[in-house]
């Protein structure tokens, strides 16, 4: 997906990263789910399925969204529930239908690490019809120390953070976003973004990073 998705086939998207995998049996319920889209000619943006914390020396601890999300059923901004500011639908959770983002064009900096963001982030005030499945899908492998949520590979790579930050503040005005549900989230996810970088940046303890700490709030 670096070099954008200008050459994506199938009706939906999906990225899986290469160190995690997809349960098998979700796996077979999705295809059939989507199948049925497909032979029932409907209209659908994004697929929102779990995903699985598989961290290491740790159980598994499934990350769901039937708090706030309809269950089996085709629904739009509007019917979504309140969603708490630690809950966020990330890459791992999210089929997009492969037409959507070739109309948008999007495409993702190349040689740089959190592009995911951007994969997941972009594209949502295009979204117009959605589905949640309630399964645990994807499995997200989390603990090997030169993987790039490690913490101190975070602070070394802090710069790369910043970078895809403001490309998601400049992404879209969300001012002029009409649905409020879809308005808040979003600004939540760039709160998320925020607390990110400025953790880190603190964290490095570096002078230099505190300037780089003003200046992406000033940003």
């Amino acid at each position: 997906v670096n070099t954008g998705l200008a050459n994506a086939t199938g009706v939906f998207f999906k990225v899986v990263d290469s160190d995690d995998w997809v349960d098998t049996v979700a796996l077979a319920k999705v295809m059939e789910f989507m199948r049925s889209v497909i032979r029932g000619n409907k209209s659908l943006d994004m697929l929102i399925c779990n995903y699985v914390y598989e961290k290491v020396g740790e159980e598994p601890n499934a990350m769901r969204y039937n708090s706030f999300l309809p269950e089996n059923k085709f629904f739009t901004w509007s019917d979504v529930g309140k969603i708490k500011n630690s809950q966020y639908i990330l890459m791992h959770s999210v089929f997009y239908r492969t037409s959507l983002l070739k109309e948008i064009g999007l495409q993702l900096p190349k040689h740089i690490f959190y592009v995911d963001n951007i994969f997941v982030y972009t594209p949502l005030p295009f979204v117009k019809t959605m589905y949640y499945m309630n399964v645990d899908f994807y499995r997200y492998f989390i603990g090997r120390d030169d993987q790039s949520v490690n913490e101190k590979v975070m602070i070394g790579r802090i710069d790369q953070q910043l970078k895809i930050t403001k490309i998601l503040i400049g992404a879209h005005d969300l001012s002029k976003l009409k649905e409020p549900k879809l308005r808040k989230y979003m600004t939540n996810y760039l709160a998320m973004m925020m607390t990110i970088c400025t953790v880190f940046l603190i964290k490095s303890g570096k002078p230099e990073n505190m300037e780089k700490k003003k200046e992406i709030w000033h940003y």
